[in-house]
């Protein structure tokens, strides 16, 4: 217990211990504090007797209600005695009147008392203070039993200031924290004018932060010339030479104050921050600060107003389109992650957005010094691509910086930007394209030592020692499956490696060259109107036919949709897959959207398929599968539309198939940019001749023209083949660490959702542990996140990091507007299990 109180109870106790009665009158209830302390919380309200412990001395409280003699009549069955037990009779808000004093009895065998809460308080706090903080402190008219408490609490190891401001402001020895939340509200003016704490505040501001005021100015008016004081002070320090000379109207501080000034502004940043946007944004306008003509590359490190954060988005567009990405780079990574790029998350999806465009930019630079001439051959191409660091990753992120784009609330800031980077990198791709296939053509179109599709089935799959389920992801890239790969680390065994597609690398084609018996027999032939596999004397052009052939050569596969695995109940997928010695599961959502027409939905589903993916591997693997096996049928162009320049007319003769990026018949003219090659050059038992174009341009057909597939650029022609064995028992929870959800929207009416989750303390476990929050809608996966404040963000996983007793805000992207409503879930990243998730979430975008 504190001082004050240890102090008002020995009193007590000695009076008690001499007259048995002590009677109190509080004429103005200054130690009502104290009594609620002996009983353990409220004054009673009612006229009885209470039991309570005073020092040493147990003791009956009577606290007096409405009468005088209500309190005489409680106590009288106490005081009749020849030596009574203690009494104390508290009488807050009363004045003796010594000519009708009812308790004139009990005064005179007791004992009368009348404490003042200032003389009491002195006693005390000269255990800890000089008269001249005593004094300061006791001048305010209002001081209260509490305040007293406050200061007497102080810190254990350093003693307390004697500071009303820390009492009121609830600051211990924080002076920096004090100014803070002074400059953030006038919620507490009245506070600081009531008791007398005007003086100190000004004091404290020109002795620690040299700060002057004029005589008899008002707080309100102390708080505008403070801020601005404070801002500027942390702007001029942080900016690089000479600031505007209109500034220098505004006082400034000196070396040795300047550090607690920038304390201040920091500290008004990170624990007020709706406060900080109205005062930096009413200096800025005041001061015209975006119009003083200062250079982007005189901001400093710290964006203390909001213009600095708009400048230097545009300096770093600027330097993108003039092809520095390294520096536009440098500057992303030092600023995305400013107060005022994360207190509005669109802003954050601008930076991210640049960020990305940079860093495909500076991508596409280096890898265009990597390419090799066309006299290597394919295999070096090959091994250029799929390397740690290889090739691949200028389209990983190309699309990633696409999805991003068609997901953001607001459009780029900046068109000229993405048509920069863009065009960057269709250039890339075109030169990689037409290197390939001479190097291609030169090897007699042949890539020895690379798996072959044909024979990703017989190598990978074909188990009869334990069941497998076969993933066949129609379009799936290569650096899409790196991209897999990476929400699998909890794999026991996990490996990837590209296999060479089929030709034309069609569905139809590539499809039939993953089934069993193609490494020993394959070939491209008609198949009605169209091209399809065959395979020992079967054709298989449809999926129809597919599904016939492969219940021919395992008769009790099970085929299953991916949207089947994902949205039945674990009864019925377990009941499904059971027993089965092969599952396959097929994935058609990425060509589907993309031939659809739909660009911009057609990126969003590519991210959410490679999430589907990984959810699947992990909910089938808690059903007793443990080797998994993914494949593509083909990759797949994704750029910008083909204008006319870039159609190639048909080649005629007889046509057999026309797609985007393949013709197949018979005769007819080989255009320029492209390469005619017969079947049997294939090794295919066909008289057909495929036409190809030499680059990224497409043939006048049918078809998207931004989405494409069929030809014979690297990322068409290599597929990624994953190797997957998981752990079929579930990793125990981790039952010290519980988390919930904050903030939770009632409906969703953009494509950032934001919310919070709280992580709860333990005493256990301190340290840091991801978790991965997803939206989901029927059981799929439709938004990941893409931005997160107060904790890490992995932008591979798409997992966030968190400190257990700590909180923090989630931007999730929505990346699919064809939904009705969406879940937010909070996975384990390892297992997929469900941490917390909230009820169905409306989506109505546009409102």
């Amino acid at each position: 217990m504190h001082d004050l109180h240890k102090h008002l109870t020995q009193t007590l106790s000695d009076k008690l211990a001499k007259r048995r009665v002590v009677v109190w009158y509080d004429t103005r209830s200054e130690f009502t504090g104290f009594i609620g302390e002996l009983v353990d919380g409220e004054l009673p309200t009612e006229c009885r007797l209470d039991e309570v412990s005073i020092g040493s001395h147990s003791a009956s409280l009577c606290v007096i209600q409405d009468s005088f003699f209500a309190v005489k009549f409680a106590v009288e069955q106490i005081v009749s005695v020849d030596s009574p037990n203690p009494v104390l009779v508290y009488l807050p808000h009363r004045k003796r009147d010594d000519d009708t004093a009812v308790l004139m009895e009990l005064e005179a065998g007791g004992e009368r008392w009348e404490p003042q809460l200032k003389r009491e308080s002195r006693r005390v706090l000269k255990q800890q203070f000089g008269d001249g903080q005593i004094d300061k402190l006791l001048s305010s008219p209002s001081i209260t039993y509490e305040d007293i408490v406050n200061v007497l609490a102080g810190d254990s190891e350093r003693g307390s200031s004697g500071s009303l401001l820390e009492v009121i402001y609830e600051a211990r020895h924080d002076n920096v924290s004090v100014v803070a939340a002074w400059l953030a509200s006038s919620e507490k003016d009245e506070a600081v004018i009531e008791k007398g704490a005007t003086t100190e505040l000004y004091q404290l501001l020109e002795s620690r932060m040299g700060l002057t005021f004029n005589e008899g100015i008002d707080l309100q008016e102390a708080r505008r010339k403070a801020s601005r004081y404070v801002l500027l002070a942390e702007f001029r320090n942080d900016l690089v030479g000479e600031a505007p000379s209109s500034l220098n109207l505004v006082e400034q501080p000196t070396a040795k104050q300047l550090e607690l000034v920038l304390s201040v502004a920091n500290t008004l940043r990170k624990k007020h921050a709706e406060a900080y946007v109205l005062i930096a944004d009413a200096i800025e306008q005041e001061l015209h600060l975006s119009s003083q003509g200062i250079l982007p590359e005189h901001l400093g490190k710290i964006d203390t107003f909001r213009f600095e954060e708009q400048v230097l988005l545009d300096h770093v567009g600027q330097l993108i389109v003039a092809g520095e990405f390294n520096k536009s780079q440098g500057i992303v990574d030092q600023r995305r992650h400013s107060f005022w790029a994360l207190h509005q998350l669109q802003r954050q999806e601008q930076w991210q957005a640049y960020g990305l465009a940079a860093e495909l930019g500076l991508a596409v630079q280096e890898v265009d010094t990597q390419l090799p001439s066309e006299t290597k051959t394919p295999v070096r191409w090959v091994e250029g691509y799929v390397a740690e660091k290889g090739w691949y990753r200028v389209d990983l992120l190309h699309r990633r910086m696409e999805s991003t784009l068609s997901a953001m609330t607001d459009s780029i800031a900046s068109e000229k930007v993405v048509h920069r980077v863009r065009q960057d990198y269709e250039s890339l791709v075109d030169r990689m394209t037409d290197g390939f296939v001479a190097a291609f053509k030169g090897s007699d179109w042949a890539i020895p030592g690379i798996l072959h599709q044909t024979n990703v089935y017989s190598k990978h799959v074909a188990s009869p020692a334990e069941p497998v389920c076969f993933i066949l992801v129609d379009a799936l890239r290569y650096e899409m499956g790196i991209e897999l790969k990476g929400l699998l680390e909890s794999a026991q065994q996990l490996s990837i490696e590209p296999a060479v597609a089929a030709v034309p690398t069609i569905t139809p084609i590539c499809m039939a060259a993953l089934m069993p018996g193609a490494e020993e027999s394959f070939s491209v032939v008609e198949s009605g109107k169209d091209l399809g596999g065959k395979i020992h004397g079967s054709t298989t052009g449809s999926l129809a036919d597919r599904r016939k052939y492969w219940k021919g050569q395992v008769p009790d596969v099970v085929d299953l949709e991916l949207d089947k695995v994902l949205s039945h109940s674990s009864s019925q997928l377990e009941k499904r897959v059971s027993g089965v010695p092969l599952l396959l599961v097929r994935s058609v959502e990425i060509d589907a959207m993309g031939e659809g027409g739909n660009t911009s939905l057609a990126r969003q589903v590519m991210d959410t398929t490679i999430n589907n993916v990984a959810r699947a591997i992990k909910r089938l693997a808690v059903m007793g599968i443990s080797k998994f096996v993914v494949a593509a049928d083909h990759g797949h162009l994704f750029i910008h539309e083909r204008d006319e320049s870039e159609r190639i007319e048909k080649p005629g003769g007889e046509q057999v198939s026309l797609h985007r990026r393949c013709w197949a018949g018979r005769g007819g003219a080989t255009p320029p940019s492209t390469v005619r090659i017969s079947a049997a050059q294939f090794g295919y038992e066909s008289d057909l001749d495929f036409v190809f174009p030499t680059n990224n341009s497409v043939f006048r057909a049918g078809g998207d023209l931004a989405y494409y597939h069929g030809g014979l650029s690297l990322q068409e022609l290599l597929i990624p083949v994953l190797t997957v064995r998981m752990p079929t028992e579930t990793k125990a929870s981790n039952a010290e660490i519980n988390i919930s959800l904050a903030k939770v929207p009632d409906q969703i009416v953009n494509r950032i959702v934001t919310f919070g989750i709280n992580a709860e303390a333990s005493l256990f476990s301190q340290d840091d542990f991801a978790v991965r929050p997803v939206l989901l809608s029927d059981g799929q996966h439709v938004g990941h996140v893409g931005m997160v404040l107060d904790a890490t963000h992995d932008q591979l996983t798409h997992c966030v990091s968190i400190r257990p007793g700590t909180n923090c805000t989630v931007g999730v992207q929505l990346l699919r507007e064809d939904i009705t409503s969406v879940e937010i879930v909070v996975l384990d990243p390892d297992t997929d299990r469900i941490l917390v998730k909230s009820n169905k979430i409306p989506v109505k975008l546009g409102i």
